[in-house]
């Protein structure tokens, strides 16, 4: 980066993006909050004073930097700095474009990536009372040697609330140490409450912070400040966090071009699995649905009629595919071809991902399965009857499949030759993500060559002594019309390989 060893200065932040895909993370107890922190928690390297930063906000690959106002205080526009994230990526910061909080001690900058991280909750207001728990997460500095600063979150007291100067409103008990200033300020519920900027020893205006003592200045003024979006609060009951997730989805015209653009939102949930793992679940509405494809459907097979009327009781589905991280956190292995904790396991059989249901359900006392083969059209849809849920075609700008083929007047395009990242790509209109493409998807149903006697209620279709497991969405090695939301394939049960995963569901909210 070009930044000189002796004037490295670490700041610390917090991920809050609140839209584009993103859902919030919450916490249940301090060993979770701890966990989750550490997942939204970033360090800034800069060339300026000694402070920290906070992140507040994404919008399509840019992500916001709140800060305390000091910390630009001696860093001079065009002036090289960073962001680190806890995946250890190094994301440069515009510092010509940060924006001042003028008499508020706070600043706004912003860097860009297209790598999907996890997100904080803004506290609703009056979140926070006096004698209220609280937890100050950062990575403090041990001194001006260049050193790993160490993740921390130190829990605290509030022992008062009320304006002072430069915007600060919040003082507080807690051991924090240089380099935490700016770190997230937590309420029990893992809602952000503010900003942490100063500690015993500093002034504020003419008044010196009382020994013991930190000041915090509260998100509500950071939000009205910068217009920051806020999220509804979630509930803190039960084991999972409730919450809403907001998500962007698109539609295509016949050549591939982008007609329609939209923002959705679905009822969600969190599952905390442990080792900082989070797993999404989306909220599908029950409904009724035209189940296989229509005779006229480009390169429409035999099997995917003939089509039948099916309603589906609503269900909760994963975001996403399984991902390699949330195997290991439930397994304790990948078994992976190419290992990215972010990208969906591969080279697991049916059997296996029946497996990681059971486990799954153990841990959480949810009841987890795979996806009956109507629910998972039915998901996929998303209530479209077009070939794909974009519409008359798909783009390799739109999903992972072997892009050198082009379905109808679509587009050709890459070829990526390996499974990318989920979250990747836009969601479909009820927030689902990589429905075609990426991985095929195992689910419930044993094979059966075309849907004569099929279920209308949505339930899985089997067939005892059947080996052979129907396998959905089409996978990155697949051309563009196996990867229709009607293309159906199979194999047999212990069958696994490079491009096969599966995602979960479980009943409704």
């Amino acid at each position: 980066m070009g930044i000189k060893r002796r004037e490295l200065l670490y700041f610390v932040g917090t991920l809050l993006a609140v839209g584009g895909g993103q859902s919030a993370v919450l916490a249940q107890n301090r060993r979770t909050l701890r966990a989750l922190a550490k997942k939204i928690t970033v360090r800034v390297v800069t060339q300026g004073t000694l402070g920290s930063g906070v992140l507040v906000q994404k919008r399509g690959n840019t992500y916001d930097v709140l800060t305390a106002g000091h910390v630009f205080k001696d860093t001079h526009p065009g002036e090289e700095a960073y962001v680190e994230t806890f995946d250890g990526q190094q994301h440069p910061i515009d510092t010509a474009a940060v924006q001042s909080g003028e008499h508020v001690d706070l600043a706004l900058a912003s860097f860009q990536s297209s790598t999907r991280y996890g997100v904080a909750k803004l506290a609703p207001p009056n979140a926070l009372g006096e004698l209220d728990e609280v937890f100050v997460a950062g990575f403090p500095l041990p001194g001006l040697a260049i050193t790993q600063p160490r993740y921390t979150i130190s829990p605290g007291q509030v022992t008062s609330i009320g304006p002072q100067a430069e915007g600060y409103g919040i003082a507080y008990t807690a051991v924090t140490q240089t380099g935490m200033s700016g770190g997230p300020v937590l309420n029990r519920a893992g809602q952000l409450t503010g900003i942490h900027g100063r500690a015993e020893g500093q002034r504020v205006g003419d008044v010196a912070v009382k020994s013991g003592f930190n000041l915090a200045i509260p998100i509500e003024t950071a939000i009205a400040l910068f217009a920051l979006q806020k999220t509804s609060a979630p509930s803190p009951d039960g084991p999972s966090t409730l919450d809403t997730s907001s998500f962007a989805y698109v539609q295509v015209n016949t050549q591939g071009q982008i007609v329609k653009q939209a923002q959705g939102t679905a009822p969600a949930f969190q599952e905390v699995l442990g080792n900082e793992v989070i797993l999404e679940m989306v909220g599908i509405p029950g409904g009724t649905f035209t189940m296989g494809a229509s005779p006229q459907e480009l390169n429409r097979e035999i099997g995917e009629g003939p089509q039948h009327q099916v309603t589906v009781p609503a269900f909760s589905m994963g975001k996403f595919e399984v991902t390699q991280a949330q195997w290991q956190a439930i397994m304790g292995s990948n078994p992976s071809r190419d290992k990215a904790l972010s990208r969906p396991v591969d080279n697991v059989s049916w059997e296996d991902a029946v497996a990681f249901c059971q486990r799954l359900s153990q841990q959480t006392g949810r009841d987890y399965r795979l996806p009956s083969e109507a629910e998972w059209e039915y998901a996929c849809r998303a209530g479209t009857t077009t070939p794909f849920h974009t519409g008359d075609t798909i783009t390799p700008e739109l999903a992972n499949y072997w892009g050198v083929y082009a379905y109808g007047e679509g587009p050709r395009g890459q070829y990526r030759k390996k499974t990318v990242s989920v979250g990747s790509f836009p969601a479909n209109a009820f927030g689902l993500h990589e429905m075609h493409g990426n991985v095929s998807e195992w689910c419930q149903d044993t094979w059966h060559t075309n849907y004569q006697g099929a279920p209308t209620d949505g339930k899985a279709w089997i067939e005892a002594g059947q080996s052979r497991r129907v396998l959905r969405g089409g996978s990155m090695s697949a051309t563009p019309s196996t990867c229709r939301s009607a293309y159906r394939s199979y194999n047999v049960s212990s069958f696994l390989t490079y491009d096969v995963g599966f995602r979960v569901v479980c009943s409704a909210l």
